[in-house]
């Protein structure tokens, strides 16, 4: 299979375009879920879906945090879809809202799928 049409493939199977934006987020685990955990770190990617960050604390997969957008104050519950551990640096941790919220990034002209998210 020929490198553009994997990535066309790979592009179809999203839900909403991502954006690499840097946004300042605090993120921090429910009090049910475990021990007690909260960070202020800041996005690499974002989604209608979700976003992509660095986190230096210790998370899992399928585990539920609550993340703030530091501008807004707006809260989402999410949980973690993927976690990539980096030798030379901080983990990039891939999280998954409870539901598609696309005004949470508070971005003025957003991607048209992302209207359709909603």
């Amino acid at each position: 299979m020929s490198e553009p049409t994997s990535k066309k493939r790979w592009l179809k199977q999203r839900r909403s375009e991502r954006i690499k934006l840097t946004v300042p987020v605090f993120v921090h685990r429910p009090a049910q879920e475990g021990p007690h955990f909260s960070e202020r770190t800041h996005t690499l990617n974002i989604s209608a879906h979700g976003a992509l960050m660095s986190l230096t604390g210790l998370v899992a997969v399928r585990q539920r945090l609550l993340l703030q957008n530091i501008a807004s104050g707006e809260q989402q519950e999410c949980s973690v879809v993927s976690v990539e551990a980096n030798p030379m640096g901080p983990t990039k941790v891939a999280v998954e809202f409870a539901r598609p919220a696309p005004t949470f990034w508070r971005i003025a002209y957003p991607p048209p799928d992302w209207n359709a998210a909603s």
